[in-house]
């Protein structure tokens, strides 16, 4: 047994957010309507994966985004199926992580409880949105152990 191969989406998932760590804020830059969120307050995209806070932001979001994204890829690694359960638990690991992250955001604001529940909501649109149109990437991923795991049960099953 591979361990990278039996991990793959994991991998990819550690891809995405040290993509989003690193080029995060020039994805934003470059799409401008990726930055109405940030305006309001709500997460942007997945956690990055970073070591340095990213302009005046605070270390705590930044080790919050940083322990997120491995809680992410964590998930990732724990996930057992093919590509639409695989794709499905990137999803609902988007949106916790979104929600926690959301949470945090919320803390530094000294946000009131409106303005809390509206963090929420966005942080769960925002996991949802991001999940959906990241998470076939680890779903792909999960393709080849899928199949591996069929040709193994193929093979006990005839011996």
């Amino acid at each position: 047994m591979s361990i990278s191969r039996n991990s793959l989406p994991a991998i990819v998932t550690l891809a995405i957010v040290l993509a989003f760590g690193v080029w995060g804020s020039a994805l934003v830059t470059r799409v401008g309507y990726l930055a109405v969120p940030s305006a309001l307050g709500l997460p942007y995209g997945l956690p990055g994966l970073r070591v340095v806070p990213l302009g005046e932001t605070a270390w705590l979001v930044t080790l919050a985004d940083s322990v997120l994204a491995l809680v992410l890829v964590v998930m990732m690694a724990r996930a057992r199926g093919g590509f639409w359960r695989t794709w499905g638990a990137f999803v609902l690991g988007a949106v916790v992580v979104n929600l926690l992250r959301a949470v945090v955001l919320s803390q530094i604001a000294s946000a009131s409880l409106g303005a809390y529940a509206g963090h929420l909501v966005g942080g769960l649109i925002a996991g949802l949105l991001w999940g959906i149109a990241l998470g076939w990437l680890a779903g792909l991923a999960a393709l080849p152990r899928r199949q591996r795991e069929r040709a193994t049960a193929g093979i006990r099953l005839a011996g």
